[in-house]
C-alpha cells in the first residue's frame, strides 16, 4: 500500500498480511479520520514502525505477534486489533471436513478462547500457544505427531505450514475489528496528546514557579517528610552558604529544628518565629505540606527583620504622600431604621456622580463616614481621598495646606514647594470637613476651583488643572449662615448641588440600641449573653437624646468597657450605672425634663450640656474640646454664644 505523505497522518496500520491491508483500505474510505496502512509481518512490522516513529506517526496499529513485538520494541503506544471467536469460526469454517483433526497455532492474544470454541462444537481441536516466532516450527512438529491434519493460524504459522507442506487456513481479521481498532487508536491518540499537554503545562509551572522562588527575597526551604532538603532558592542558600546541589537529601541545619517538633501531629503553622541566624534578625515561618491528609513536608520561610522595617517606612511614607486613606464602606454602616437606610440609599445614588456633595448633620453623626463610603463606592480602595478639617488651622496655613505654594514663595517656606491638597487629591475625592467655618477671602478661592477645576499654588504662576470630586460636610445650618451672611450664597449654591443630610442618633429609632450591641460585640464577642443587653437597658438607650450622636455612644461604650473591665464585671444595676455615665440622664432637678428630647429644642439641648460640661470640668478648654471630638475653636464658638 501507498504511504501518505510525510507527518500528516498520526495514526498508521502495519498490517501482517496484503489481505488484512486491503480490507483496512476499504474501511479507510468510511473512516472520518486519516490512516496511513503499511505491511511488514513480526520484525519487518517492526522495522516499518520504527521508520514510521521516526517521521511523527504517534500511535500504531497491529495484530497478533507483530502487535506483540511493536510493543517490545517501540516507546509509542500500540491498538491492537482483537482476534475474536468471529474470526476463528470464520476459519473453522473453511475446513472441509468435520472429521478432521484441527491444530490452531499462534500467539496468546490470537488464540485466546479457540479450545472452549471446539468443545462448544464438537470438533477435534488442539491448541499450541506460542510466546515467540521461533516457536513455530516446534508446535507444527508437535502437531504432526498428533496426528493434526490442517493447521489454523495467523500469518506467521501459514507460512511455515506451507512450507511443510501442511494444509492450513488463515485467521482473518473482519471489518469489524480493523474498525474497531481505528477507534481504539484515535481515543488513544486523544489521550496521549492530553497527557504531553499536561505534561508541558506541568514543566512550565515547575519552570515558573522555580523562576518565582529564584527571585523572590524571602528565604524558602521545603522538607520531605522526614525533614531533609529538598529544594531551597538563593535567599536561603546564603543562609546556608552552600549550593542547592550540595544541600538536597541532607538534615536540616542552621534553621532551627525544634520548631519542626512543634508541628507534630498538628495542621496549623508556627509562624513568626523570631531567631538570629549568621547575625542576621529573621522572622520564619514553618507551614506543614500535606498529601492526602497527612504531612507530607514542611515549608520554611524567612523574611529579613531589617526588610520588614524598612518595608513598613516605605508603606506609612507612600501613605502620607498620597493623603488619607478611606478607611469605611456602606457596608460598615450599621443600621435597622428603614429611614437610615434610605439615606444610604440616597448617598450610593451620589456615589456615581461627579458632582459635590454637600452632608449636613449634627456633631457625632457619622458623616465622614458617609464621605468615605461615597468615595469607596465609586473609587474603591486605589484612588486618593484627602481630608481636612476646616476650622483646625488658621487662615494662612489653611490656605497653603489647600492650595499649596512654589519654592519660596514666603517666609519659612520649604525650598522645595509643597502640593496643595487639591493637587494631592487629584482623581479622587476631598473632603472638607467643617466647611462652615472656612474663611471667607478662601470661599471665594475655593468657589473657583470648583466652577474651573484648576489651581493656583501660592506664588506660582503655574495653574494645575485638577480632577476631584469635593464633599463638604458640615454640623451647622449652611443656609442660615448664608441668610446671616456668614457663608457665600454663590458657593452654598456650588456645594449644594447633591445634598445629604444625616438625621441624628434620637431620630433613628432603636439604632441607638443596634448600635450599642455592635459596639459592645466589637469590644468583647463573648459579651452576647451578659445583662448589658437586658430591656431595660435597650429602654434607657432607646429614650436617651443623644445630643453627641453615635460618638457619645461609641464613647460611652469604650468608658463602660474600661469600668467593667471589658464588660466582664457589671454592677448590681447594670441600667442605672450606664444612667450615671450619661450626661443628660439625672444628676439635676431638671433632669426628668432633660430626658424628654422633646422637652427642650437641640440647640437649647446643647447649650445646657455644654454648660454643664464647662462648669463641671476640671479640664483645659484645649483638652475638654479633645474629649468632645471638636476643634476648640468650635467650642469656644458655641460656648460663647451660650
Amino acid at each position: 500500500m501507498g504511504v501518505e505523505p510525510k507527518n500528516v497522518v498520526p495514526v498508521a496500520l502495519i498490517a501482517p498480511y496484503a489481505g488484512m491491508a486491503e480490507l483496512a483500505g476499504e474501511i479507510r474510505g468510511e473512516f472520518e479520520k486519516p490512516i496511513l496502512i503499511e505491511v511488514g509481518d513480526l520484525m519487518e512490522g517492526v522495522r516499518k514502525g520504527n521508520d514510521l516513529a521516526a517521521r511523527g506517526v504517534e500511535v500504531l496499529i497491529s495484530r497478533g505477534g507483530t502487535a506483540q513485538l511493536l510493543k517490545k520494541h517501540l516507546q509509542i503506544p500500540i491498538a491492537e486489533i482483537k482476534v475474536t471467536a468471529y474470526d476463528i469460526l470464520q476459519a473453522l469454517q473453511k475446513v472441509g471436513s468435520r472429521g478432521q483433526r484441527i491444530g490452531i497455532i499462534g500467539f496468546g492474544n490470537v488464540i485466546y478462547g479457540a479450545g472452549a470454541l471446539g468443545t462448544l462444537l464438537n470438533l477435534d481441536l488442539t491448541v499450541f500457544a506460542i510466546q515467540k516466532r521461533e516457536e513455530v516450527a516446534l508446535r507444527l512438529d508437535e502437531a504432526k505427531k498428533a496426528r493434526v491434519d490442517i493447521i489454523i493460524g495467523d500469518k506467521v504459522v501459514i507460512s511455515q505450514a506451507n512450507e511443510r507442506g501442511y494444509p492450513s487456513i488463515l485467521i482473518e481479521s473482519g471489518k469489524e475489528a480493523i474498525l474497531q481498532s481505528f477507534h481504539e487508536a484515535y481515543q488513544i491518540l486523544e489521550v496521549v496528546r492530553s497527557e504531553a499537554r499536561k505534561s508541558r503545562e506541568y514543566l512550565e509551572t515547575l519552570q515558573r514557579l522555580r523562576a518565582v522562588l529564584d527571585s523572590v527575597e524571602d528565604q524558602i526551604v521545603i522538607l520531605d517528610a522526614q525533614d531533609r532538603i529538598q529544594l531551597c532558592n538563593p535567599a536561603a542558600q546564603r543562609i546556608f552558604r552552600k549550593k542547592e546541589e550540595a544541600l538536597k537529601g541532607s538534615p536540616l541545619t542552621v534553621y532551627p529544628v525544634e520548631f519542626l517538633k512543634d508541628l507534630d501531629g498538628k495542621a496549623a503553622a508556627g509562624k513568626n518565629h523570631l531567631v538570629c541566624l549568621t547575625g542576621k534578625q529573621l522572622l520564619l515561618d514553618y507551614i506543614p505540606i500535606e498529601t492526602r491528609g497527612e504531612r507530607s513536608g514542611t515549608l520554611i520561610l524567612g523574611k529579613s527583620v531589617d526588610k520588614l522595617q524598612q518595608a513598613e517606612r516605605n508603606v506609612r511614607h507612600a501613605l502620607y504622600l498620597k493623603g488619607h486613606v478611606a478607611r469605611y464602606t456602606f457596608s460598615d454602616i450599621v443600621t435597622g431604621d428603614d429611614h437610615f437606610r434610605k439615606v444610604i440609599q440616597k448617598a450610593k445614588r451620589f456615589s456615581a456622580s461627579a458632582s459635590t456633595i454637600l452632608v449636613q448633620g449634627e456633631t457625632g453623626t457619622g458623616k465622614e463616614m458617609f464621605a468615605q463610603s461615597i468615595h469607596r463606592e465609586n473609587f474603591g480602595p486605589e484612588r486618593p481621598f484627602v481630608a481636612i478639617n476646616c476650622a483646625t488651622l488658621p487662615e494662612p496655613l489653611l490656605e497653603s495646606e489647600l492650595f499649596g505654594y512654589a519654592p519660596g514663595a514666603f517666609t519659612g517656606a520649604r525650598k522645595e514647594g509643597k502640593k496643595g491638597l487639591f493637587e494631592l487629591a487629584h482623581g479622587g475625592t476631598l473632603l472638607l470637613d467643617e466647611i462652615s467655618e472656612l474663611p471667607l477671602n478662601l470661599q471665594s478661592r475655593l468657589l473657583r476651583v470648583i466652577e474651573e477645576r484648576e489651581v493656583h499654588p501660592i506664588g506660582d504662576d503655574r495653574v494645575i488643572p485638577v480632577d476631584i470630586r469635593i464633599i463638604a460636610v458640615t454640623n451647622r445650618d449652611l443656609a442660615g449662615e448664608v441668610r446671616e451672611r456668614r457663608f457665600r450664597a454663590d458657593l452654598f449654591y456650588r456645594l449644594a448641588v447633591l445634598e445629604l443630610k444625616i438625621p441624628p442618633l434620637r431620630e433613628r429609632g432603636s439604632d441607638a440600641w443596634e448600635l450599642f450591641r455592635h459596639f459592645v460585640l466589637k469590644a468583647n464577642p463573648d459579651a452576647e449573653a451578659g445583662p448589658m443587653f437586658q430591656g431595660d437597658v435597650q429602654a434607657l438607650l432607646c429614650n436617651y437624646p443623644w445630643p453627641g450622636n453615635v460618638r457619645e455612644l461609641r464613647n460611652l461604650v469604650e468608658r463602660l468597657s474600661m469600668l467593667t473591665e471589658g464588660f466582664r464585671h457589671f454592677p448590681d444595676d447594670v441600667a442605672e450605672g450606664i444612667r450615671g455615665e450619661l450626661p443628660l440622664s439625672g444628676g439635676t432637678e431638671s433632669g426628668a425634663g432633660e430626658r424628654d428630647p422633646d422637652a427642650l429644642s437641640l440647640k437649647a439641648m446643647e447649650e445646657r450640656w455644654l454648660e454643664k460640661l464647662c462648669g463641671a470640668s476640671t479640664l483645659k478648654k484645649k483638652d475638654l474640646a479633645k474629649r468632645l471630638g471638636v476643634s476648640r475653636t468650635t467650642l469656644w464658638k458655641r460656648t460663647r454664644k451660650g
